[in-house]
């Protein structure tokens, strides 16, 4: 197993304190992006191998849910209340729409 060594907040706020600087960035906004952003693989590593091998089965079926979420979107946010899919649903009601102003006679 990989040992990691321990985090030390005060230290790490030394060396964001410096790489701000160096970087140019102006604000704290800045930073937190480009830290999410250079994480993102990992985090999405780590959620996929939490899904498939924690040891623990609420930890899997939450990370699973939370990656099938992320990928297909949220199941009760898919399917309109009559069964077709939400985006169908608003499709034709605005084409049931256009096609009114269509046959208006002005």
């Amino acid at each position: 197993m990989v040992e990691y060594p321990e985090w030390d907040p005060n230290q790490a706020l030394k060396n964001m304190t410096m790489e701000k600087a160096l970087e140019g960035l102006d604000n704290n906004i800045a930073v937190a992006k480009r830290l999410f952003e250079e994480n993102l693989p990992l985090s999405v590593m780590s959620i996929c191998h939490l899904a498939v091998n924690s040891g623990n089965e609420g930890i899997r079926f939450n990370a699973a849910k939370y990656v099938v979420d992320r990928t297909m979107g949220p199941a009760e946010k898919s399917y309109a209340p009559d069964g077709q899919e939400a985006w169908k649903t608003v499709f034709d009601s605005v084409l049931t729409e256009a096609e009114g102003y269509l046959s208006r006679e002005d």
